[in-house]
């Protein structure tokens, strides 16, 4: 069950799309943690342990977004939006004041919770919105996004969040973007995140990123949510079950 959005499809469906911004799209985007590198259109998925854990990707992954100039937005649960700015420093402050907005932190209950409730068809259209705002504006090449998700201030249905994680996935290769989505292993039950896990091309873990050979696509997910149950609907097999279980603890 892999999905046919492997690199070099994302990477197809990117060059089609407008190169806002530029005359070239990126071919790869330094993600700050460890020489890492991404393609625009990567939805790559981490766990953390605890604010130390979660801001050893975030913040450096930030602060090269704002050193190659690129539209950096964080989304932040159970943490004031101004310490993650502040955690940036100096750099990070003049990016959130300047007219530019070259960077954006806000706070989870104020995205995902607009209309009162979670929904993932709405967050979506406020990411279209925001993503190609962004891109039409022409003062960035790329966007990167960083989300935390520790359901402290939001609490998701579960339902919601994973199409909403796997409905991004026909969304990303529009735009030269990369996002990043990080959950707080402590504060998801086991069932839940690998049903997570299952819904993004690529995970950082253990100072590397992988390809998730056990990805379904967004198709999938949708008939396995149908009845919107998240409980029955991931079917993962003992061998996914056993790779989700390495990749979220780090035994890899």
């Amino acid at each position: 069950m892999v999905s046919s959005l492997t690199a070099g499809n994302r990477r197809s469906r990117l060059e089609q799309s407008l190169a806002i911004g530029s005359d070239a799209v990126p071919d790869r985007v330094a993600l700050g943690v460890g020489g890492l590198e991404a393609e625009p259109g990567d939805h790559i998925c981490g766990v953390f342990s605890g604010e130390m854990e979660r801001d050893q990707v975030l913040i450096p992954f930030l602060q090269a977004g704002l050193a190659s100039g690129d539209k950096c937005i964080c989304v932040v649960d159970g943490t004031a939006p101004g310490e993650i700015v502040a955690a940036l420093g100096p750099t990070g402050e003049a990016a959130a004041l300047a007219t530019s907005k070259q960077l954006e932190v806000i706070g989870a209950s104020d995205l995902y919770l607009r209309s009162g409730r979670f929904s993932a068809d709405e967050v979506i259209g406020s990411w279209k919105a925001a993503i190609s705002d962004a891109m039409y504006a022409g003062q960035f090449d790329v966007v990167r996004v960083v989300e935390a998700w520790s359901r402290r201030d939001v609490l998701p249905d579960m339902t919601e969040l994973l199409i909403l994680e796997s409905e991004m996935n026909r969304y990303l290769p529009l735009y030269p973007q990369v996002i990043v989505c990080l959950y707080d292993i402590d504060r998801f039950g086991g069932g839940a995140l690998m049903n997570l896990v299952m819904t993004h091309p690529r995970m950082l873990v253990g100072g590397v990123v992988i390809e998730n050979p056990y990805l379904l696509t967004p198709d999938e997910v949708l008939a396995k949510t149908a009845y919107r149950d998240v409980a029955t609907a991931s079917s993962i097999t003992e061998e996914a079950e056993e790779w989700y279980f390495d990749v979220t603890t780090g035994s890899t």
